[in-house]
């Protein structure tokens, strides 16, 4: 029994920082399991499960991460486009550019007689198809 308890009061940082969701929970466990013997480590990390590093003005948003000194949580970014007409041409036109040399390499290999009209008509449909 007096085991038990003295594992639990050894990992209480661990346990604190997983039951509120910490952002560096892990990082916590591994220091409280490695090195809380010294005492110094396992006060440290007691006040760090209590303490989230950043608090995010986003109620979605993690605490924590923003700070740069999140080592083992990756937070989510989200991302949205505003005004996707405003994408600039030179991005679009790669594709654009590549699905015309497969078309004109296509119709090579039909004025050589590789393939037929068939598959032509085919393959044709597949590259314009997307």
């Amino acid at each position: 029994m007096f085991l038990l308890v003295a594992a639990i009061v050894y990992e209480l940082p661990a346990i604190i920082a997983f039951a509120r969701g910490h952002p560096n929970r892990w990082l916590i466990l591994v220091l409280c399991t490695a090195l809380a013997g010294t005492g110094i480590v396992w006060l440290g990390c007691l006040i760090w499960a209590f303490k989230a590093l950043h608090i995010s003005d986003d109620p979605a948003g993690s605490n924590g991460g923003e700070s740069g000194l999140n080592l083992l949580a990756n937070d989510v970014q989200r991302v949205r486009l505003e005004n996707p007409s405003a994408i600039q041409p030179s991005v679009i036109q790669p594709a654009h550019h590549e699905a015309v040399d497969k078309l004109e390499r296509l119709k090579k290999l039909l004025d050589d007689g590789v393939i037929d009209d068939a598959q032509f008509r085919r393959m044709r449909d597949l590259i314009a198809g997307g």
